[in-house]
């Protein structure tokens, strides 16, 4: 489900810059910042990368579920990093503006405006997650990335529920039966 939210943002952001400047390829990407090693996870310049930096139970909804068959509610953090060159900083700051107008004017996610939300996801809201200097900067050292300029998003409300999820299919006719 929260892959789903993730593919979700990108996808409505992607075609909201190609309406919006006229291009083709895709801006946002999903990755991680940086590799296992240290090494920077994105090679391609001039994105805008999606990366999941967070995700916490909303405390408040899940207190007035007490009974132990709850579904549990997810906050999740979004961090828009612009990846851009040094001679399109400009260009970085652009988009990270775009991202901003977006989400001000599109703040809420629901089965009304949103097609691709996907079956169990009522709604979704984006709120702008506010960081002093210091708590930004715990960030980044915490994702052993170096600074680009960026934007922390609070993405309310996700349910997870047990009932959602199919369980995997197993294939046992190739299984060992030997252990026996």
């Amino acid at each position: 489900m929260i892959d789903l939210v993730v593919k979700v943002v990108a996808s409505e952001l992607n075609e909201f810059f190609r309406l919006k400047f006229g291009i083709k390829e895709d801006r946002v990407i999903i990755s991680n910042l940086v590799n296992q090693d240290g090494s920077p996870s994105v090679k391609d310049e001039n994105r805008l990368i999606l990366s999941l930096v967070l995700i916490q139970e909303e405390k408040i909804v899940n207190s007035i579920n007490q009974t132990y068959s709850k579904p549990v509610y997810l906050n999740v953090f979004l961090l828009f990093s612009a990846s851009f060159n040094e001679k399109l900083n400009l260009d970085a700051l652009k988009f990270l503006t775009a991202v901003i107008s977006f989400f001000q004017n599109k703040h809420t996610f629901n089965k009304q405006n949103t097609s691709n939300l996907g079956n169990g996801i009522d709604k979704l809201t984006f709120e702008i997650f506010n960081q002093s200097i210091q708590e930004q900067s715990n960030l980044w050292s915490t994702l052993g990335a170096k600074y680009m300029p960026s934007i922390l998003y609070k993405v309310r409300i996700l349910k997870i529920d047990e009932n959602m999820l199919a369980p995997d299919i197993i294939d046992v006719s190739n299984v060992d039966r030997n252990y026996e």
